[in-house]
């Protein structure tokens, strides 16, 4: 039984069994993101069912292939644009403390 999340903590656990292409996977997940795993295996089977209708893709080894190098992308891309947002949304909140800094010392200025 793999741990999937590699958290040591002492937090509840629960043992389920996934199946993706029609093999189990037994994995240990928290409790609490249980119904988290449920989707991403249903996400997965989705996509392996498309690539074996629309390419005629059979083999489980490939489709899980396949399967693997698009979500990888995928997370790929989301990473990178949250980087992107992160450092944006860092430089417009120093700019938004900068103006309520000024406006505060601006009006501390005029109160005096």
């Amino acid at each position: 039984m793999i741990n999937l999340t590699g958290n040591s903590m002492a937090e509840e656990r629960k043992s389920i069994t996934l199946y993706i292409a029609q093999q189990p996977f037994k994995v240990t997940v928290p409790v609490n993101q249980e119904e988290l795993y449920r989707r991403a295996e249903s996400k997965i089977q989705e996509y392996i069912q498309q690539l074996a209708g629309r390419n005629n893709i059979s083999d489980r080894f490939v489709q899980l292939g396949y399967a693997v190098i698009n979500f990888a992308v995928n997370e790929t891309n989301l990473l990178d644009k949250q980087k992107y947002i992160d450092s944006d949304l860092k430089t417009t909140l120093r700019k938004i403390q900068k103006d309520i800094q000024l406006a505060l010392n601006d009006a501390n200025g005029k109160a005096s």
